[in-house]
């Protein structure tokens, strides 16, 4: 497991998700070297006191979770306050309820302001899709939006599936992070994303029991 840890992003945001979770799994960010932390917006500041000088991680957080319904004005307010806090990597939530009203140059149009605000701060850029919601095409138009903005990464929400998982990949240049969701999968399987080029394994459970 060592190997993927370079590799692997915690992400913390369920409903009860507790402060005491949250620094353990910033304890364990530190000791293993991991690739980045995620946690809700309400954290990051008190997250960030205690990140540590040292710690090349990236401190993460979400705006618009988790269906990117909010106007852009809220969700620009959301990223300002979180990069004060000292998030260095911006999740913003596509809005589901635009893409299919057949607003979907708005969340191009949404996508770059976002991406702009985020990376005058030097920050990365990451736009997160709920793939549960998308047949192939629209979540391939989105995906393609996103890297129109000038996205960093993108993040899929679904179940670990790691035939989707290396599909979704294919769409995705080079250029452009992928980042996984694989609590479920099995270590042969999360070593077979990264040697496709997927560059962050998102895990919610990393040895937190």
């Amino acid at each position: 497991m060592q190997n993927l840890f370079p590799s692997t992003e915690l992400q913390l945001t369920h409903a009860k998700v507790s402060v005491e979770e949250m620094y353990r799994a910033l304890n364990q960010v530190q000791q293993n070297n991991l690739a980045g932390l995620l946690v809700p917006p309400f954290w990051v500041k008190k997250i960030y006191r205690d990140w540590g000088a040292d710690n090349q991680a990236n401190l993460g957080t979400v705006v618009g979770f988790p269906l990117g319904y909010q106007r852009t004005e809220v969700k620009q307010l959301e990223t300002e306050l979180a990069l004060k806090d000292g998030a260095t990597d911006i999740e913003v939530m596509l809005n589901t309820s635009a893409w299919f009203s057949n607003q979907n140059n708005w969340v191009k149009i949404e996508f770059a302001k976002l991406g702009k605000l985020i990376h005058q701060q030097e920050a990365f850029f990451t736009v997160a899709i709920d793939a549960s919601y998308f047949d192939t095409i629209n979540l391939q138009l989105a995906i393609k939006d996103a890297i129109d903005a000038g996205v960093d990464y993108i993040k899929i929400y679904q179940p670990f599936n790691l035939v989707q998982s290396l599909q979704i990949k294919q769409c995705i240049p080079d250029s452009v992070g992928l980042k996984i969701f694989a609590d479920n999968a099995a270590l042969t399987e999360m070593q077979q994303l990264i040697d496709a080029g997927i560059e962050r394994i998102v895990l919610t459970e990393f040895l937190l029991k």
